[in-house]
């Protein structure tokens, strides 16, 4: 009798409401197949109103976890059994995976957005930086939510609409992040040190972000979270500036990588990049 065991291919995927666009299953199956692991990575299309049911009922299946895109995210977070530390601080998940007979809610996008930023600028740098961020829904939350955990001591926040930045840095109530107004934007473009989009301004079939970056230090950073464009209009400013310069692919596939680990077991390798392979996916027509 053999004592060999034969390991069953682990299933996990990706949850929104549309998600035909989501090129999550790209960055996974990728890593699947570069790893050599045996399982696979499919999107799952979950409705707003059956999002509780479908998560809750993960732990009576085989599938060993999920993604969540938007609108599911809170959803997530509520049907969870426990929430990490990460999740609680943003009120949202977009992870569930099981341990211990119970379903986890993770959010992924704080390190998604660090580990980028962190090869650019280390972190005694941005203990002493100023940060221009442009945004003021869920993802600008994210993105202060990571820059606080690294100890940035100025996050300015503006929105084109005033009244839902200055909504956002009330619910915080934090010294370090300040509103202002958007017709004050221009002058806190220069002192900065980072500057961040966070909005959908600058993506394919949306008009540009309306921000000029002129006299912009060379040293500072311009991080638009958009990845199509590969480099949108935003960040051709920030090139002609002399400025560095970093898009939105980068914190996408950050974010996937501790999902991958917590999915299948698995560390994607750090040479493992699936860049190209995702702007073959977007000329092809996914998104």
């Amino acid at each position: 009798m053999s004592n060999d065991v034969t390991l069953l291919p682990k299933l996990a995927g990706v949850c929104g409401w549309p998600i035909h666009h989501s090129l999550s299953p790209v960055i996974h199956n990728y890593w699947l197949k570069e790893s050599g692991l045996s399982g696979a990575y499919i999107p799952f299309v979950v409705r707003p109103d059956e999002a509780k049911r479908a998560f809750q009922s993960l732990k009576q299946t085989s599938i060993s976890g999920v993604n969540v895109t938007l609108p599911l995210k809170r959803e997530a977070f509520l049907a969870a059994d426990e929430c990490t530390p990460e999740a609680k601080k943003l009120g949202v998940a977009n992870c569930l995976y099981k341990r211990d007979g119970k379903l986890i809610g993770h959010n992924t996008d704080l390190e998604g957005f660090t580990r980028p930023l962190l090869k650019h600028f280390d972190a005694k740098r941005l203990a002493h930086s100023s940060v221009l961020l442009v945004g003021a829904g869920g993802a600008a939350k994210a993105v202060i939510g990571a820059l606080l955990s690294l100890n940035v001591p100025e996050i300015r926040v503006v929105n084109r609409t005033d009244e839902k930045a200055e909504k956002l840095v009330e619910s915080l109530n934090l010294p370090s992040v300040v509103f202002t107004p958007w017709s004050d934007k221009q002058n806190y473009v220069v002192p900065s040190d980072i500057l961040v989009n966070a909005t959908s301004a600058g993506m394919a079939g949306y008009p540009a972000l309306d921000i000029s970056l002129t006299g912009m230090n060379k040293d500072s950073l311009v991080y638009d979270l958009i990845y199509t464009p590969r480099v949108t209009p935003l960040l051709k400013d920030a090139q002609k500036q002399g400025c560095k310069t970093l898009g939105g692919l980068e914190m996408l596939i950050a974010q996937a990588r501790p999902s991958f680990r917590l999915f299948f077991g698995e560390t994607a390798s750090p040479d493992s990049d699936p860049s190209e392979v995702l702007y073959s996916a977007l000329k092809s027509g996914i998104r």
